[in-house]
C-alpha cells in the first residue's frame, strides 16, 4: 500500500453532505459484504492482500477501498486486529504509516454468546488435553486454533484415504464419513461459524478425534505389518489343505482371517502378530517339505534324461567331446537343483533342461 494513500485516510465518521452520495454508500456496503464473504470462506482477511482483491473484483482504487474499510471500522461493522489484539482505526492507521508491510487483519463484528463460547472452549481443552494449554479469552484466537486443528484432521484423513480404499485395509468408511463431516464444518470458516459448528457437533467431533488418533497410529506405524499380513494369508491359502490337517494351526489361520476382515482391528495388532508368526512357522515347514519332494522328482527326471542320452550315444556313437559336453550340462543342472529355493525355481530349471535335451537330440540326429 502507498504511504500517501494511508496518509489520506479520514478517521472518524463519514461527513454527510447535502446530496449524500448513495453510490459511495453502496460501494462501502459492497466492501463490507466482500469482507464477510472472505472471512467466512478463509477464516482470515489480511488488509494488504484484500485491497488488490477489491481492485481486481470491483475496480475500486486503493484509496477508496482503504477509506471504505476505515469508515466501516468506525461504524463497528468490522474490526482491525494486529499482533493478536483488536485495535481501533487510529491505531491501525499509525501501524500502517510506520510499517506498511505489517500484518493487519480485518474481522467481522459477529460474536458468539459468552455461555456458548465458554462451553466450547471447555470441550476443546478437554478434548485436546496435554496438547493445548491455552486459556482462551478471545473468540478469534480460539477459532483460529480450532480451525487449524480441523484442517489438520482433514489433511491427515486425506493422506490415509488412498491406502484405506485398498481391499482388506480398515477405516475407509469412517474416513469418508469424517471427511464429509469436515467438508460441511469447514464450509464457513469465520470465527462465529466455526465456534457454533463445534458447539453443535461436539459429539461428532469427539468421535472423530478418537478415530483420527487411532488412524494416526495405525497408518504411519502399523500399516506395513498389515500389508505383510494380507500377503501372508494369500500364501497360506496355497497350502490350506495341509494346514487343515493341524487343527490348532487351522484355528489360528481362521482367527487371522477374522482379524483381517474386522472393521476395527486396531487394538488386535499384537494378537495378529503372534498368530501370524505361529502360522508362518508351520507354513514354512509345509513349503520346505513340498519343495524337497518336488526337488527329488525333478532330480529323478534329469537322471532319466541322462539315461536317455546315454542310450542315444550307443545308437549314434558321437565323438567323446560331444558326449562329455552333453553329460556335463545335464549333471550341472542336476547339481543346480540342490540350490533352488522354491518350486518355481525348480520348475524353471527343469523346463530349461528339457529344452536343452531336445536341442541335444536334434544335434545327434
Amino acid at each position: 500500500m502507498k504511504i500517501q494513500n494511508i496518509k489520506e485516510i479520514i478517521l472518524g465518521p463519514r461527513q454527510l453532505t447535502f446530496g449524500f452520495d448513495n453510490n459511495a454508500r453502496q460501494e462501502q456496503d459492497l466492501v463490507v459484504s466482500c469482507i464477510v464473504e472472505q472471512f467466512e470462506t478463509h477464516g482470515q482477511v489480511i488488509l494488504d492482500k484484500f485491497i488488490p482483491h477489491l481492485k481486481e473484483q470491483h475496480d475500486l482504487t486503493e484509496i477508496d477501498a482503504l477509506q471504505y474499510i476505515f469508515w466501516s471500522a468506525h461504524e463497528l461493522k468490522i474490526h482491525f486486529r494486529s499482533d493478536g489484539k483488536n485495535i481501533v482505526p487510529f491505531e491501525a492507521k499509525q501501524i500502517l504509516l510506520k510499517s506498511p508491510e505489517k500484518c493487519v487483519e480485518i474481522l467481522t463484528n459477529k460474536v458468539v454468546k459468552d455461555s456458548i463460547f465458554q462451553d466450547v472452549t471447555y470441550f476443546y481443552q478437554k478434548l485436546f488435553k496435554g496438547k493445548n494449554n491455552n486459556n482462551f479469552n478471545d473468540q478469534y484466537d480460539f477459532a483460529c486454533s480450532l480451525l487449524s486443528d480441523l484442517k489438520n484432521w482433514e489433511t491427515s484423513l486425506n493422506s490415509f484415504k488412498p491406502i484405506a480404499q485398498k481391499p482388506f485395509y480398515p477405516g475407509n468408511k469412517k474416513i469418508n464419513e469424517h471427511l464429509q463431516s469436515l467438508k460441511i464444518m469447514l464450509a464457513r470458516q469465520d470465527s462465529y461459524s466455526i465456534i457454533y459448528t463445534c458447539y453443535n457437533n461436539k459429539e461428532k467431533i469427539a468421535k472423530m478425534a478418537d478415530n483420527i488418533k487411532i488412524f494416526s497410529t495405525f497408518y504411519p506405524r502399523q500399516v506395513k505389518f498389515w500389508e505383510v499380513l494380507i500377503k501372508s494369508i494369500e500364501k497360506f491359502r496355497v497350502n490350506l489343505t495341509e494346514i487343515k490337517k493341524n487343527s490348532e494351526i487351522f484355528a489360528d489361520f481362521n482367527r487371522l482371517t477374522q482379524l483381517l476382515a474386522s472393521p476395527s482391528p486396531y487394538n488386535l495388532i499384537t494378537e495378529a502378530d503372534r498368530l501370524l508368526k505361529t502360522v508362518q512357522k508351520h507354513n514354512d515347514q509345509i513349503v520346505q517339505k513340498r519343495t524337497k519332494a518336488h526337488r527329488m522328482k525333478a532330480i529323478s527326471k534329469i537322471e532319466a534324461m541322462i539315461e536317455k542320452l546315454v542310450n542315444l550315444f550307443d545308437s549314434y556313437n558321437p565323438g567323446q567331446d560331444m558326449r562329455n559336453k552333453f553329460l556335463y550340462a545335464l549333471r550341472s543342472s542336476k547339481k543346480q537343483l540342490l540350490h533352488t529355493k522354491n518350486i518355481k525355481q525348480i520348475d524353471l530349471l527343469l523346463c530349461d533342461t528339457e529344452d536343452m535335451v531336445d536341442d541335444f537330440v536334434e544335434e545327434l540326429e
